[in-house]
């Protein structure tokens, strides 16, 4: 992997689209979203693509790759609610009630074609259930590390226990009330490239400082752990006891699909990846060897080029001619 590779620099515009204009998703909050024009006339006329971010994430999690990805249509990256610059408002930071708030988000941007969706870990556990329930809405899928029920055998033991934490009442809260208190922003950042990338010295700088600026303002929101928390006990809880109904809908998933996972992941581990392609034998599959859980991040390059081979077989009509 090339250290630091060159960021394509095409403008990112952030939009906030009133929640008055979902058609569906609760609450009366906005919703922050990053946007990229396509970079030519045709592309300009390409079905649109959105990414959704994980856990703990915001549209700076697809900050990299999504100039890579204009000469095939314009971008779109929503903050989540209780994410990013999306305040929750009256609805929750549920993986349900977020899953609302994208199918009305893409309902708004798509203009009346079916999108492009990526996703990665909790994102890519939304995309694909909004693309189970509305196919309509959905042209193709890239999962990228999708959260799905896990392989059990070897859990990692610091991934179980943070996770083990978030859960537990009163615990999680607690526990990032507390590391907000002992740590400074740019070492928040810095322990969360350790635990999803293979090498965080290696990261595009002005990301990580974006990363940084992030936390720091997040730091000032009230909502945010309790956000947190509510996303992750929803999450487990759809990838534990509800498991059936995740299995379901990735069964029920009908959009081309490519997965993406990074062999060296440590939440989606590479026996979950597999036990995916298990079920899932139709769908296209890249593993990066010596990448972790954030492989757009880790090399956009790469993961963009990947996606555009992948388009051109699998999604003919979504290439413009000039590409």
């Amino acid at each position: 992997m090339t250290a630091n590779p060159p960021r394509p620099r095409i403008p990112t515009r952030h939009v906030r689209v009133p929640a008055h204009l979902l058609e569906r998703g609760r609450g009366h909050g906005e919703v922050h979203a990053a946007h990229w024009d396509a970079t030519d006339d045709a592309a300009a006329d390409a079905p649109v693509q959105v990414c959704v971010h994980g856990l703990g994430g915001s549209h700076l999690n697809w900050s990299l790759l999504a100039p890579r990805l204009v000469a095939h249509g314009p971008v779109w990256a929503p903050d989540l609610a209780g994410f990013g610059r999306t305040i929750p408002a009256n609805r929750s930071a549920s993986v349900e009630d977020n899953l609302d708030l994208l199918g009305g988000f893409v309902e708004v941007v798509s203009r009346g074609r079916p999108v492009l969706l990526l996703g990665n870990s909790m994102g890519g556990h939304l995309a694909y259930c909004l693309a189970a329930a509305r196919p309509d809405l959905v042209a193709g899928l890239v999962l990228v590390g999708p959260a799905v029920p896990p392989v059990v055998n070897r859990p990692d033991p610091i991934v179980a226990l943070r996770f083990a934490t978030f859960v537990t009442p009163f615990l999680g809260k607690l526990w990032l009330d507390e590391r907000a208190r002992r740590i400074t922003p740019a070492e928040q950042v810095r322990e969360t490239m350790q635990l999803c990338t293979v090498d965080p010295d290696s990261l595009d700088p002005e990301l990580l400082q974006a990363h940084v600026e992030m936390v720091a303002q997040r730091r000032l929101m009230p909502h945010s752990h309790q956000a947190f928390i509510e996303a992750s006990r929803s999450l487990m809880r759809r990838l534990g006891p509800g498991r059936r109904r995740t299995w379901t809908a990735l069964d029920a998933v009908t959009a081309p699909t490519l997965l993406l996972v990074g062999a060296q992941d440590r939440l989606m581990t590479l026996e979950s990846a597999q036990q995916v392609r298990q079920r899932r034998p139709d769908w296209a599959a890249h593993v990066y060897h010596s990448l972790g859980h954030v492989v757009m991040i880790e090399d956009p390059d790469r993961v963009a080029a990947d996606i555009d081979r992948w388009r051109r077989t699998a999604l003919p009509a979504d290439t413009p001619a000039t590409a």
